[in-house]
């Protein structure tokens, strides 16, 4: 939805609830006691729902970069499920944070064009610019409006794969059935399971609704997160394809996956349970397939070996299963950054002293010593250097090993890992994990993903776009239910027909004919 019709709500919603906290106004700059210069910087920050930060400001964290950097951070941390609606507030408002962060790239270009966002010259921040290497072009090209302005700091995204196929290699042991590599394949072994055991739930929704089919998208020749882009160019043909769900490929996975429901092999609720629940199934030893990340074994099996079972051995594949043995096999390689870095506002932009002040320290974030500081904290309290390397300190933690401890991006004010993870807490998480599934991935022949490509809109094209956008989610989701149900029979070419001309009735052929245009346009200048 387009800032525009976003602050209306956002308005109505604010006359309804009287009591929205404003960011506020601060008072910029300060002196301290020893006469040094302080500037403060409003801090809106998105944050997960169930974590709790030090409400003062007078934390480890805030001090460090006081007494280093002259610089103060004042916060608005607001849990996810409220944060576009309050930050398009306050833009609408006139109360615009210094500093935002956590949004999507989507929020962050449509900010840009609205005028509420300072452009950043990325020339003033050579460590960040080194962190890129060879890719910086790209990722700037990438991350950059239609104006050619960069409008937030991306992050790096350390992964090159995190998702892939996991299964009960228990039961496909026990039935002497190696994981699919063909679509033909994955439909003998889950025949196989499901008459050893008939009354079970052979390929269970993962609890996170639409992305438990995205397995069936790349088995298909169609890019895992197609249900938010759209369009995506076939990595070996080279073909811009402008809408993926309308395509012959499309069809074949709605007709695979509405034979698995036919034939009793896949979750009814496939679209709709939530992570609870399939744990629940994993308890019950009632889930032998999922999609999901590779570093969620230890989980599914800690929650599947509980009341008496005992021997389940979840574990990942390391092949993608294709439909199109004789083209190749798609696999979801990660893309090279995030939108987890910050933006900030035109005011601040327009305070020149004060805007570079805080990209300085920025700019030192994305250093070595400024990655182990937002990855660590501060040594002596939060970690210690043993033999050369950091080693978190006692009574604090990353991950949820130690809840009765202090976790180490709660109590460091904003965000851990501003633009990277230092490589030794990236490897301790999971980091370990992910290189092994991208090596599996990597030793096979023939395997592919699509890269991205920087769609640059004018305003009236995004706007266009995201309402076209909008109505086509709607068709598009009422028939992936049907299809998959068994309401509608994709293989039916009078059904298939309607869906393709309902999707027409809601601006499909618009739609197409903005992303060729625009498409063709982009390639041109960045080509």
């Amino acid at each position: 939805m387009r800032l525009n019709k976003v602050i209306a709500l956002s308005l109505a919603a604010a006359m309804v609830v009287p009591m929205l906290v404003s960011c506020g106004k601060q008072k910029t700059e300060t002196v301290d006691e020893n006469g040094n210069k302080i500037y403060s910087y409003t801090f809106n920050m998105y944050t997960q729902d169930d974590n709790e930060y030090p409400t003062q400001e007078d934390t480890l964290f805030n001090n460090y970069i006081r007494d280093n950097f002259g610089i103060k951070f004042i916060y608005d941390r607001i849990p996810r499920t409220d944060w576009e609606t309050k930050t398009n507030t306050y833009f609408a408002t006139g109360d615009s944070p210094d500093v935002t962060i956590g949004g999507k790239e989507m929020n962050y270009k449509a900010w840009g064009n609205e005028g509420y966002l300072a452009p950043i010259d990325y020339t003033k921040l050579p460590n960040w610019c080194a962190l890129w290497g060879d890719n910086l072009d790209k990722v700037v090209s990438l991350a950059s409006n239609s104006d050619g302005n960069l409008y937030y700091l991306p992050t790096v995204r350390q992964e090159k794969v995190q998702m892939c196929w996991l299964y009960r290699k228990d039961i496909f042991d026990e039935l002497n059935i190696s994981f699919p590599k063909t679509a033909d394949e994955f439909v003998e072994a889950c025949k196989k399971i499901k008459a050893k055991y008939p009354d079970n739930i052979v390929i269970s929704s993962n609890g996170q609704k639409k992305s438990s089919l995205t397995g069936f998208f790349q088995m298909f020749w169609i890019p895992e997160l197609i249900l938010q882009t759209q369009s995506c160019i076939d990595p070996v043909t080279n073909e811009f394809v402008p809408y993926a769900m309308a395509s012959d490929n499309a069809r074949e996975m709605y007709k695979f996956v509405n034979s698995l429901y036919k034939e009793g092999l896949i979750d009814k609720e496939i679209l709709s349970i939530e992570k609870d629940n399939f744990y629940t199934r994993c308890a019950q030893n009632n889930a032998f397939i999922t999609y999901n990340y590779v570093y969620n074994t230890d989980t599914f099996n800690n929650k599947t070996n509980v009341n008496g079972n005992t021997g389940a051995n979840w574990d990942w594949a390391g092949n993608m299963v294709t439909a199109y043995p004789d083209k190749g096999t798609i696999y979801k390689r990660d893309p090279l950054y995030s939108n987890w870095g910050p933006a900030f506002s035109a005011e601040l932009g327009a305070d020149t002293e004060r805007f570079d002040a805080l990209l300085k320290y920025y700019d030192w974030c994305a250093t070595d010593e400024g990655q182990l500081f937002t990855s660590y904290g501060v040594e002596g309290e939060s970690y210690n250097m043993v033999d050369g390397k950091p080693e978190v300190a006692d009574g604090w933690y990353h991950e949820k090993d130690n809840p009765e401890g202090k976790k180490i991006n709660r109590e460091y004010g904003t965000l851990t890992y501003t633009f990277n993870k230092y490589q030794k807490l990236f490897e301790e998480l999971r980091g370990n994990q992910i290189e092994k599934l991208y090596d599996a991935y990597m030793a096979n022949d023939k395997y592919y993903y699509f890269d991205e490509f920087p769609m640059r809109y004018t305003e009236d094209e995004e706007k266009r776009y995201t309402d076209l956008e909008t109505a086509l989610n709607s068709k598009r989701d009422e028939y992936m239910a049907r299809f998959f149900m068994g309401e509608s029979d994709p293989a039916s070419d009078a059904d298939w027909e309607m869906y393709l001309s309902d999707l027409k009735k809601v601006g499909l052929d618009e739609f197409v004919e903005l992303q060729k245009t625009v498409y063709e346009r982009t390639k041109a200048e960045v080509q």
